[in-house]
């Protein structure tokens, strides 16, 4: 009878943990795949830090992180909803992201959506400044689809005297949205499985 007790009293507190997670927040990961290269250009020299040239094998992916879904019909700067980004070229510094990239950098972007809700236009850029030559030396990493073009690129600036670029035009990557619900919520399913395993061991035959 202590056990069934026992069992009871922990039932009521997954359970109440679970009622209060119910409306915790979930955050929106939209994560963008664009297309290779058709276009490189690179300095005489190799990138700064070691890095290789832009190859038509490198393309612009990556990641933005919203605390709200953009919804449907949407159409604007989502700034304010902006939790982390990670972008990248395949070349150079990388992952450039405001959770994760520790470089000084400017970041702007629009996204519009249709009817589902789903990516159909955007411009996104992102520009670091590298240190410890922050002054001379930066990146940009860009995705656009909208009126006022198509295009990927990637960027290595040198003083504004040498620069490495890979680009693609007039082909769209694509955007898919994934959500990610709060984890806690995961682990007390779990616990309340074993909870149930566990009572009808101890069930009165």
């Amino acid at each position: 009878m202590k056990t069934q007790n026992a069992l009871r009293s922990l039932a009521g507190a997954i359970i109440l943990q679970l009622g209060l997670h119910t409306g915790s927040a979930q955050s929106y990961v939209y994560t963008y795949t664009g297309s290779d290269f058709t276009s490189v250009a690179n300095a005489p020299n190799d990138p700064p830090y070691g890095s290789l040239p832009y190859t038509t094998s490198d393309k612009v992916t990556g990641s933005i992180t919203f605390s709200a879904p953009l919804g449907a019909n949407y159409e604007g700067s989502p700034s304010a909803t902006v939790l982390s980004f990670n972008f990248t070229d395949g070349v150079g510094p990388q992952n450039i992201g405001g959770s994760s990239f520790t470089f000084p950098y400017v970041m702007d972007s629009s996204f519009g959506t249709d009817s589902s809700g789903k990516i159909v236009s955007w411009n996104f850029q992102v520009t670091a400044f590298i240190p410890p030559s922050a002054a001379t030396l930066t990146k940009t990493i860009q995705t656009e689809n909208d009126s006022g073009g198509v295009v990927d690129s990637g960027n290595l600036d040198y003083e504004g005297l040498s620069s490495w670029e890979g680009l693609v035009t007039s082909n769209p990557g694509v955007w898919v949205e994934t959500i990610v619900p709060e984890p806690s919520v995961g682990l007390l399913f779990v616990s309340f499985a074993a909870l149930v395993l566990a009572s009808r061991r101890f069930k009165p035959q």
